[in-house]
């Protein structure tokens, strides 16, 4: 799949971003045939990017030309590495946080496989889904927004040629946020798995070499939204759909793939 984009500025559009500009990363993914969904854009959000003239993108854009500046004042110390934290590649995270779960919760070999076959079809999907709404929808990053916010027609979003985020953007679109996809399916999965949300999870990051311990699939989420925005890669209305994308995705794997055998209990929660 060829995708192509503007040879220079325009108003809502992606083009490649600093420090590489890279061209945009694996478009084709969005064209895979999922392995739970009817097609890839099954889940395609029916609420796009915001309107470039509303106040949604108002709050948005200066929400996170504030807080994910690289030299953000705004933004606190906690912030800083939370946005830093997670900017390490999420597979990479996931997978000895997924094996730690397990172990914590004494799951045996059969129920760590079901959670396991639900947990990476999740995330696999949802990635689908999520990248063929990026590349649908191609949506400017912050960083091409706040340096060209004069081509916006917003007088409430001030431009600043400076700007840079606190972490190097990813090169694919904005809209829907990745990190959202994926997280909100897997954290959805875990919340469904267990049959509720209070469930611990434990994630480390090779970039900051710190640990996050999470007792509730919700915190865990809320944390990733905010990192995003403190990283400088996304808007709070991107990343609020792509939680729903990934919502729906394990929603719909937990209702219709990898149903439990007949008279099987949900796994305990218990940490004894």
């Amino acid at each position: 799949m060829t995708y192509t984009f503007p040879a220079s500025p325009e108003p809502g559009a992606w083009i490649p971003t600093p420090p590489g500009f890279l061209p945009p990363l694996t478009p084709w993914v969005g064209q895979m045939v999922p392995f739970t969904m009817s097609s890839a854009s099954e889940f395609l959000p029916t609420d796009g990017p915001s309107d470039l003239g509303s106040a949604q993108w108002v709050n948005d854009y200066n929400e996170t030309k504030r807080l994910g500046s690289v030299g953000s004042t705004a933004r606190t110390p906690q912030q800083t590495e939370i946005g830093l934290f997670w900017t390490a590649h999420a597979g990479a995270m996931y997978a000895p946080a997924f094996r730690k779960l397990a172990a914590d919760r004494h799951l045996n070999i059969s129920d760590s496989a079901r959670l396991f076959a639900m947990l990476y079809t999740a995330y696999a999907d949802s990635f689908i889904g999520c990248l063929n709404a990026k590349y649908h929808f191609g949506f400017w990053r912050p960083v091409t927004a706040v340096q060209n916010a004069e081509i916006d027609g917003n007088p409430e979003t001030a431009p600043d040629p400076t700007w840079l985020p606190l972490g190097a953007t990813p090169n694919h679109p904005e809209f829907p946020a990745a990190h959202g996809c994926v997280t909100g399916a897997v954290a959805k999965t875990v919340e469904l798995y267990f049959g509720t949300p209070k469930v611990g999870i434990t994630v480390s990051s090779n970039i900051t070499n710190t640990t996050h311990a999470f007792t509730d699939t919700r915190d865990w989420q809320k944390e990733v939204l905010g990192a995003r925005i403190y990283s400088g890669f996304h808007y709070r209305h991107s990343l609020d759909e792509g939680f729903r994308l990934g919502h729906e995705v394990a929603e719909q794997i937990e209702r219709k793939f990898f149903l439990p055998l007949p008279g099987r209990t949900k796994p305990k929660i218990s940490d004894d």
